[in-house]
């Protein structure tokens, strides 16, 4: 709220100020300071014995003549109330004149144009006379005492008017916005508005309401990408399950109206995608888990080779049985924190994924290293296959749940594209990260797994490859 209160506090401080300016200039101010009406009198007094010179002297035509009408307001007026010298009638002079002389002090009057100020004074032989002088301010002198509250006002109310233009537009589009958005319209987003954008371009200033905007802007967007996601779910979901049920219907009727012969081969048909659901339902189980989870969970430290270690056996059984390797090369051991099961579950799926896509004969390699980055030391597991590859627009949509690439990796029957989904969300959970990358060098795919270290270890390097060739006989024994 520093902004906002700075800006009201400036606003009002800048109205204030021009009050006193403008205030200070007005003469109203001062017209009871007592050494201001000493001096008032004492220059009407002066003014009014030199009218009585010129008056003795009928020299008063001559000055009239000599002054512009408008410049000589001041008159001189007998006991009687007539004019003896000026060039201006008063309205209202004798009985201003007659008033003024029996209370022997300074009066005022108002007219219908200005206010006239009558001053006694006397001849040098005692004859009275009073002099009227016409103040250039219109008769709206009286409202002097006014005045100052009027200007005020006045320039308080369109300081404040353009202040409340600023606080309650944007406040009255995030209103809107909001409205638009319960209706549906999820595309909604709050703008600037053209008073706030010229400030904030001119001035560089922004302030709470402005920060408000952009949260609203990115919470809108937030929850956008989060409804889509769950749409795009709900059908991908629907479309899996319907293709293995369309198949299970297929053949059961099948079996029914086949002979009994042919009902072994229906039945382990039935077998057969009744155990794509389980896979398929376990695999959107364990995506489900995983997005609910949050950054609370339990947490232990643990070495990253050893998990990787004992993970090795059971991929490489996998591996073996379909024509692949699995080899790992540990450079150097880590100690990371966090949840064993969740992390060796994400790396699975990736090294299943390399596993179906590499083509047979050829080896999947596992290497665990460890790399200084801004944020501290982070390990690195590199999981590298020798499939076909992804278009390198797709690298970061295969991280999506049931995205699966429209080339060679579609071909398989296997992979319902949550596997990658799962690691990715592992490892933001655990404040790590996940991509992909084609090698330049050959034919293939590295997915590449980093997570921050709390203590590393430097071991000499070691290899183990896993070939199904070679351990075929070991096995064996």
């Amino acid at each position: 709220m520093r902004s906002l209160i700075i800006k009201i506090f400036l606003a009002y401080w800048l109205a204030a100020g021009v009050v006193i300016i403008i205030s200070d200039f007005e003469p109203h101010r001062h017209i009871h300071n007592p050494e201001l009406v000493d001096a008032l009198n004492a220059s009407l007094q002066m003014n009014g014995r030199e009218l009585i010179a010129l008056h003795e002297k009928n020299t008063c035509a001559e000055r009239a003549s000599a002054l512009n009408m408008s410049e000589d307001r001041m008159s001189l007026a007998s006991a009687d109330g007539a004019i003896v010298c000026g060039n201006r009638d008063v309205e209202g002079a004798r009985q201003l004149v007659a008033e003024t002389l029996k209370s022997g002090r300074r009066m005022t009057a108002n007219n219908a144009v200005y206010q006239v100020i009558a001053m006694p004074v006397r001849s040098d032989s005692g004859v009275p006379y009073v002099l009227l002088f016409e103040n250039r301010y219109k008769t709206a002198l009286q409202l002097y005492g006014l005045l100052p509250g009027y200007t005020t006002i006045c320039i308080s109310g369109v300081v404040t008017l353009f202040l409340a233009v600023l606080v309650v537009l944007p406040i009255r589009r995030l209103r809107q916005a909001s409205t638009r958005i319960a209706e549906g319209a999820l595309d909604t987003r709050v703008s600037q508005g053209r008073i706030t954008s010229k400030l904030i371009s001119v001035f560089h200033l922004t302030d709470d309401i402005d920060g408000l905007m952009v949260d609203f802007n990115s919470m809108a967007e937030r929850i956008q990408s989060l409804v889509v996601a769950q749409r795009m779910l709900l059908r991908d979901i629907s479309h899996e399950l319907r293709s293995p049920l369309a198949r299970l219907n297929l053949a059961l009727g099948l079996a029914r109206e086949g002979r009994k012969e042919s009902i072994g081969e229906h039945l382990n048909r039935i077998e057969l995608e009744s155990s794509r659901l389980n896979t398929l339902i376990g695999q959107i189980l364990s995506l489900a888990y995983v997005e609910n989870l949050d950054s609370l969970f339990p947490r232990e430290a643990f070495s990253l080779s050893r998990m990787v270690e004992e993970l090795l056996p059971d991929v490489s059984y996998e591996a073996e049985g379909v024509g692949r390797g699995v080899e790992l090369l540990v450079a150097q051991d880590s100690m990371v924190k966090g949840d064993t099961v969740l992390l060796r579950q994400a790396l699975e799926n990736v090294v299943r994924n390399a596993i179906r896509y590499s083509p047979p004969g050829k080896m999947v390699q596992i290497e665990l290293t460890q790399q200084e980055s801004a944020g501290g030391a982070v390990a690195v597991l590199c999981v590298t296959d020798s499939g076909p590859g992804i278009p390198e627009d797709q690298l970061e949509t295969v991280f999506k749940p049931f995205y699966r690439v429209g080339n060679q990796r579609h071909n398989t029957q296997d992979g319902y594209g949550i596997g990658l989904a799962i690691a990715s969300r592992a490892m933001a959970l655990h404040a790590g990260t996940i991509s992909a990358r084609n090698l330049t060098e050959r034919a293939g795919l590295c997915v590449t797994l980093t997570l921050p270290v709390i203590e590393s270890r430097d071991l000499a390097a070691k290899q183990r490859s896993f070939e199904y060739l070679k351990e075929a006989s070991a096995l064996g024994d």
